[in-house]
């Protein structure tokens, strides 16, 4: 006969990563009764923890441990661990980047985009580091995604394209970003909008700069017209800003933008 803690492994295992919050739902579902913080602990996690079972990854946090597996050594799903660290997010830049598929690199840095009220401190378990990154809006284009029995939430192709240009720094710079980038299908339409949301002139500059680059070197990208991307030049201002400061620099009149003279000796490998 199985055990209720064997039921309830068991269950975890089909979860792979669960909060105490799932755990304590579990052991309800599986005991009809409603116990004790306390109690849950000491009778079921702790006795899963001593079995090497489950292993804790942070406060009120915790894997199960696959048969056969050294819990030292198991990793956990990144993805899974993200999606449980708050309620209010989305999994961001590169790690956007990572679950659409199109990601040049695999990083060990796991970003989350949450609202300031939400924050976390950053934290590593095993070789990963999880790094909350602030966003006043954590709802719009982001997509509740079904992943290893989980809901995930991630950025859109389209806000994810936005938001790596804009903060490239959480996308491994500019040569991993546009490497990345060739590999994203996305819809020019619902990139347009998410931009209009912004609000921000330098990044209509920006986006336009890498849609023409992009155009040149992926078959994701060879439908954009003229036409497409003046749409994004008539909101550039007249005042020129700077992709990024460096030294010597040119100016790209098309989008008003001081662009690095080595810019395109930096993504060559494009």
């Amino acid at each position: 006969m199985v055990s209720k803690t064997e039921k309830l492994y068991l269950e975890l295992l089909s979860l792979r990563v669960a909060t105490f919050e799932d755990i304590s739902e579990k052991v309800r579902e599986i005991t009809g009764k409603n116990f004790s913080s306390k109690y849950i602990y000491s009778k079921y996690v702790k006795r899963l923890m001593d079995e090497g079972k489950l292993k804790r990854i942070r406060r009120n946090l915790y894997v199960a441990i696959p048969p056969l597996e050294n819990p030292e050594e198991y990793l956990p799903d990144k993805f899974l661990v993200a999606s449980k660290l708050r309620e209010n997010y989305y999994l961001s830049y590169h790690t956007a980047l990572e679950f659409h598929g199109c990601a040049y690199s695999f990083f060990n840095e796991v970003y989350v985009a949450v609202n300031e009220e939400d924050r976390f401190d950053a934290f590593s378990y095993k070789n990963l580091k999880f790094k909350p990154v602030f966003q006043r809006d954590v709802e719009t284009e982001v997509e509740v995604r079904k992943y290893l029995n989980h809901n995930i939430r991630v950025s859109s192709k389209e806000r994810t394209f936005v938001d790596c240009v804009d903060r490239v720094e959480y996308a491994g710079g500019w040569e991993e970003l546009i490497k990345s980038l060739q590999r994203l299908r996305i819809n020019f339409a619902k990139l347009e909008k998410v931009l209009m949301l912004y609000k921000k002139d330098v990044l209509f500059r920006k986006v336009g700069f890498v849609l023409e680059i992009l155009r040149d070197t992926s078959v994701f990208y060879e439908h954009l017209t003229d036409d497409m991307l003046d749409n994004l030049r008539e909101r550039v201002g007249r005042s020129p800003m700077y992709l990024f400061r460096a030294e010597p620099y040119y100016h790209d009149k098309k989008w008003n933008l001081y662009i690095p003279r080595n810019f395109r000796e930096l993504v060559r490998g494009v």
